[in-house]
Formats: C-alpha cells, sequence, structure tokens
C-alpha cells in the first residue's frame, strides 16, 4: 500500500482470532486510539481478509483454526501477500517464551505478544511498527530500497542518515554507523543478513545494502564503544558463533564511526556512513590489522 494512501486514512488493522472477546478487547483499545478493524476468524477468513482490504498491520493468533498462526504468517511473507514492511504481529494468552519469541520472528512477523499487554503499550508498539512501515513505503516510493533484500540501498541509506542526524542533533545524542561485510557469495551474504537483521536490529536503527556483500546499520543512540559491541554482536549472529568470542571470525569484516553528541558543529551525518565504509575497506585490505576497524583521522585502525 503507498504511503499517500495510508496518509489518506486512518490505518486498517486486521485482527484475526478465533475468541470474539479477544477481537473486541482488542477493537476498544485501536479504535480510540485512532485505527479502523476489520476482523476475521479463521486462517481462510483472513486471507480474505487481507485481499479485501490490504490492511496496514495484521495482528494474528498463534492457534487460529484452519491453519495456525505461524504457518499463515509464513504463507503471508513468502507468498508475498502482503507488502513486506506491513506489520505482522502474533498473539497467545501467555507470556512467550524466548523460544517462541524467535519462531514468531523466524516466520515472519515483527513480535510475539502475550495477552496481558498493556493498552498503553500496545498503542505504542503498534505505532512504532507503522511509524516504520511508513518509512519504508516512502523508500520505496523514492526508489530507495534494494530490491533483493528489502533493506535500504546506498542511496537509501544516505537519505536516513541525514534524517536521524538531524534527530540527533535537535537531542543532542550520539550516532554511530557500522558498515561490515561477509566474505562469502553475495546472495548467500544478503541472505543471511537479512534473515539475522529481521530478528536483531532495533526498530530505530536503519540497515542497508550498500554493495555486493558490504551492508551498514545507522543507529541512533550509540557511541563508539556501543558500536564496537555491535560489530561483535553481528559477526557473532552472522557467522553462528558465540556473542563473546576470542577473535572476530574470518569471514566478517566490519569498519564503524560514532560521534557522541551530534549538535557538535560542523557534524555532517553523512560522514559517518563514509567514515565506517573507509574503516571496512582498509580491514578488507589488511585484515591481519584487525577485522573489526574504528575510523580515525582518515583511515580504519584495530
Amino acid at each position: 500500500m503507498s504511503s499517500a494512501r495510508v496518509a489518506t486514512r486512518p490505518p486498517l488493522v486486521l485482527i484475526a482470532d478465533s475468541h470474539e472477546w479477544f477481537s473486541r478487547a482488542l477493537e476498544t483499545v485501536l479504535v480510540p486510539g485512532g485505527y479502523r478493524v476489520v476482523k476475521a476468524y479463521t486462517a481462510r477468513g483472513a486471507l480474505q481478509q487481507v485481499e479485501a482490504s490490504e490492511p496496514d498491520a495484521v495482528i494474528l493468533t498463534v492457534d487460529l483454526p484452519g491453519g495456525e498462526g505461524l504457518n499463515l504468517c509464513r504463507l503471508l511473507r513468502a507468498d508475498a501477500l502482503v507488502p513486506p514492511s506491513t506489520p505482522i504481529i502474533l498473539t497467545q494468552p501467555a507470556p512467550a517464551t524466548r523460544r517462541q519469541t524467535l519462531a514468531a520472528l523466524r516466520a515472519g512477523a515483527c513480535e510475539l505478544w502475550g495477552q496481558q499487554l498493556d493498552a498503553e503499550e500496545l498503542l505504542l508498539r503498534l505505532a512504532a511498527q507503522l511509524r516504520a512501515k511508513a518509512h519504508a513505503d516512502h523508500a520505496w516510493a523514492e526508489g530507495l530500497v534494494d530490491a533483493a533484500t528489502q533493506l535500504y540501498n546506498a542511496r537509501g541509506l544516505a537519505r536516513r542518515a541525514l534524517e536521524l542526524g538531524a534527530e540527533a542533533r535537535r537531542r543532542a545524542a550520539p550516532l554511530a554507523c557500522v558498515a561490515f561485510a561477509l566474505e562469502e557469495d553475495g546472495g548467500q551474504a544478503a541472505e543471511r543478513v537479512t534473515r539475522v537483521l529481521r530478528e536483531a536490529a532495533r526498530t530505530s536503527d536503519a540497515v542497508g545494502r550498500i554493495g555486493p556483500r558490504e551492508f551498514a546499520v545507522i543507529a541512533p543512540g550509540t557511541g563508539s564503544d556501543a558500536a564496537l559491541r555491535l560489530a561483535e554482536r553481528l559477526a557473532g549472529a552472522l557467522t553462528g558463533r558465540p556473542r563473546r568470542v576470542a577473535a572476530v571470525p574470518a569471514e566478517f569484516l566490519a569498519g564503524y564511526d560514532a560521534v557522541p553528541d551530534a549538535a557538535v558543529p560542523k557534524f555532517d551525518p553523512a560522514t559517518l556512513l563514509a567514515h565506517a565504509s573507509a574503516a571496512l575497506a582498509a580491514a578488507a585490505h589488511d585484515p591481519a590489522g584487525g577485522r573489526i576497524r574504528k575510523y580515525e583521522n582518515g583511515a580504519g585502525r584495530a
């Protein structure tokens, strides 16, 4: 759905749950919060509503009859029955375990909610997901998205760096960029990065593909030490190694740069992406000097 269409009317949320009482409870929270609601009670009904109403967000119960929520979520994602930017949220009656949350994320859901979620928290979480959708829809309209991964392309990431930099400047907050690469086939690298970042990236982060095997994350509220930790976490997640590793895996390279206060005079957020990319290039040129490099004085250093 285009961002222009979303802007002309309140967002539409599809609630697919076999329990009428829960659908009504959600509706009493969403409608006063500025949303429109359509409901379905089976997997077949949910598919029909998706086709007929083109919802801006989908809320599915895990135990939905006639297809169960995880499988329906996979179907919606795999067959592109909803746009990639449309948030799909799974719900269940009990608090979610880590294993259940990971299963939901791997199925393509944005979140897994327990049904005891506070009403105000529900609205804030949904609003955050729809803000991300609006950014993504706008990016599609402007040609700022990499078609293969659904991540920002280099142009889109540069645009988001300027937007996030302006916000960080207003708040006098830190801002960082981590550029990284996997030394494997470009298609395999793209698939792995997309899968991992779907599970790991924060909603506030801007993630993009800047080359065949190269990617970058613009991370608001992140200083230099936190940027290094982010690179280390990415190394572990993308290579299947423990989060704390004695040495960065050989197939992973990264460069990063950060500013502790984006309100400092003459700070240009576009330089963060350029500096992180330069540090990544330095690591690629001489990996023996450190597979994760910090940008400093025109060059990356270990």
